[in-house]
């Protein structure tokens, strides 16, 4: 469908006026071209504007088609590759921040003098490769990461996934026994006596509730989520590949105030009790809580709208009960340019079964990342 022919059909349903048309036509336009067209949901072929077509057709008044439309105009916040690889050009500085901050209270300096004393230097030197970078799901750009800083991080410093296998562990070490002796010019027994690593920075591109990362489980009494299963899977390699008392660092490239907020709080809890590796937590950007949508915001068309046109179907055994406001009700009017965060409001994801007596289409498809089917 032509994009003309589209816009005027989506001016129809709206009841643009000339004037209207004339100024929304530009507006559209431009938000398309600088973003939504590169959603990476989208079939090959579809264009936002279609999307925006269909999804607009399901509510029946002409106000609700109205309050959807404004909902996209002027609350989405929409992060395109563009901006996101920026998130992950910001991650660096931050990680070598705190890799100052450690070394100038290991030397007992201020922390300006790491940058000018000698023995400052060449520890910061090792530190950096000794350091172990590894992405905690696909949309964590580990690979854009590596581009970025290229000649401060080695191929071999990188792991794509947070299961690293013994074998694996053991090629690390191989690696960075070898990077020791041949560019830091340590003797052969000082490389060997020093490959273990001292960090490692767990990536992932956005949270959004804070609870896959990390969250005690009150039914069973334990702690689940990324952290847990990744530090349990760490400790018996202590000693042999990893340094005791190493620092288990974990960025986000973008979260939510909630996110931040929960995430801090349930890594302290932990780390009371799971002293073996000190953690860390940073984030290249954490939205403002602004932005959330949610019964008080004073958007009561909007929340009105979010509430009444909600199938029950879409809910499953991951996403729990009520989540028109998103999981865990984040409220987030947020797209990401390769998927749609389910703590993102369901009215812009959601799809229901075509049995569903209330039907919602979705004006970016998400991708999920489990399936409630068998």
């Amino acid at each position: 469908m032509k994009h003309e022919t589209a816009f005027k059909l989506i001016g129809d349903q709206l009841d643009w006026t000339d004037a209207d048309f004339a100024k929304e036509f530009r507006e559209l336009q431009l938000m398309i071209d600088y973003k939504y067209d590169s959603y990476q949901g989208f079939q090959p072929g579809t264009r936002f504007h279609v999307a925006l077509l269909n999804w607009l057709s399901q509510f029946e008044c002409r106000q609700d088609k109205r309050t959807a439309y404004e909902f996209i105009k002027s609350r989405l916040v929409y992060v395109s590759q563009r901006e996101m690889h920026h998130l992950v050009g910001l991650m660096m500085p931050i990680i070598e921040r705190c890799a100052r901050q450690r070394v100038a209270s290991e030397l007992q300096i201020p922390l300006h003098l790491t940058h000018i004393e000698t023995s400052a230097i060449d520890r910061l030197r090792i530190l950096r490769r000794r350091t172990l970078y590894v992405g905690l799901s696909d949309g964590a750009r580990i690979d854009v990461f590596r581009r970025y800083n290229e000649g401060k991080v080695s191929n071999e410093q990188v792991v794509a996934f947070s299961e690293i296998t013994k074998h694996k562990w053991e090629d690390l070490q191989k690696e960075l026994t070898k990077s020791l002796h041949q560019q830091f010019g340590l003797s052969l027994d000082e490389s060997v006596a020093a490959s273990t690593f001292e960090a490692i920075c767990l990536v992932d591109d956005f949270s959004g509730s804070g609870s896959s990362l990390l969250r005690f489980d009150e039914k069973s009494g334990s702690w689940k989520g990324k952290i847990k299963k990744f530090y349990d899977s760490t400790v018996p390699y202590i000693g042999a590949y990893v340094s005791p008392n190493s620092i288990l660092h974990v960025h986000h490239h973008l979260a939510s105030k909630k996110a931040q907020a929960q995430i801090s709080s349930d890594v302290a809890l932990f780390q009371g009790a799971h002293t073996l590796l000190e953690l860390k937590t940073s984030f290249s950007h954490v939205l403002s809580a602004d932005i959330v949508i949610h019964d008080e915001c004073g958007a009561d068309a909007l929340s009105s709208l979010i509430k009444e046109h909600y199938d029950i179907g879409i809910e499953d055994e991951h996403t729990g009960e009520n989540i028109w406001y998103g999981y865990k009700q984040c409220g987030l009017p947020l797209i990401l340019e390769h998927n749609t965060p389910n703590n993102s409001v369901a009215l812009l994801w959601a799809e229901s079964d075509k049995s569903s007596a209330t039907r919602m289409k979705p004006l970016f498809t998400r991708r999920k990342r489990h399936s409630s089917h068998g």
